[in-house]
C-alpha cells in the first residue's frame, strides 16, 4: 500500500507540474502577443511621424548606424533587412558637440520605423542567439524601449509642429544639456 500512495504522489505532483508549464506557455503567449501588438501599432504612430529628433553619445549614435542604417563595408547589419540607400541616409543629418560627445541626430518616420523594426528583431532572437553578442542584444533592449516611449507619447492624429526630442543616453538634464556637476 505505501509502494502504491508514493506512485500516486509522484504522478499527482508530475500532473500539477504539467500543469503549472501549461499555465507559464499560456501566460507567456499572451505576453508576447500583447507585445506584438503593442509594436505593430508603434510601427504604425511611428510611420506617420515626420521627423523626430535624437541625442545620444556619438558611440550610441555608432551603434544605432552599423544596426540599423548599414551601408556597405559597415560590418554589423541584420542580413534580412537589407541595405540602405545611401541617398537615404540618416548620417548626412548629424551634428556632434566635440566637447560632450553628444550627437543630435534628425530621423524621419520611416527611420523610425526601421530602428523599432530592428531592435526588435535582435530581441526576438533572444541573448543567447549564438550570432548575438551580449552588447547588441543589451544596447537593442534599452533603445526599443527609448524609441518605444518617444512613438507612445506621440498622437499621429495631431500635429503641434513641434518635432519631439528622444534624449538616449543617461547624464543630460530632460532639455539636451549635461546637468551641473556636484562638487
Amino acid at each position: 500500500m505505501n509502494l502504491f500512495k508514493s506512485m500516486s504522489a509522484r504522478w499527482a505532483a508530475a500532473g500539477e507540474r504539467r500543469e503549472q508549464r501549461d499555465r507559464e506557455k499560456a501566460q507567456q503567449s499572451a505576453r508576447r502577443e500583447r507585445f506584438e501588438s503593442r509594436h505593430r501599432l508603434r510601427l504604425s504612430h511611428a510611420a506617420a511621424v515626420s521627423s523626430v529628433e535624437i541625442t545620444c553619445h556619438e558611440d550610441t549614435w555608432e551603434f544605432i548606424k552599423r544596426l540599423v542604417f548599414p551601408y556597405p563595408a559597415a560590418g554589423c547589419h541584420i542580413a534580412f533587412h537589407g541595405q540602405v540607400d545611401p541617398q537615404n541616409f540618416p548620417g548626412k543629418r548629424v551634428r556632434v558637440d566635440s566637447r560632450s560627445g553628444m550627437a543630435t541626430v534628425t530621423l524621419s518616420g520611416p527611420h523610425v520605423v526601421r530602428c523599432l523594426t530592428i531592435f526588435r528583431a535582435v530581441l526576438a532572437s533572444g541573448p543567447d542567439h549564438f550570432s548575438q553578442d551580449a552588447q547588441r542584444y543589451a544596447m537593442s533592449e534599452r533603445l526599443y524601449d527609448r524609441f518605444a516611449e518617444l512613438v507612445d507619447a506621440i498622437d499621429p492624429d495631431t500635429s503641434t509642429g513641434a518635432i519631439p526630442q528622444l534624449v538616449i543616453d543617461a547624464g543630460l538634464e530632460s532639455d539636451g544639456h549635461e546637468p551641473d556637476t556636484v562638487t
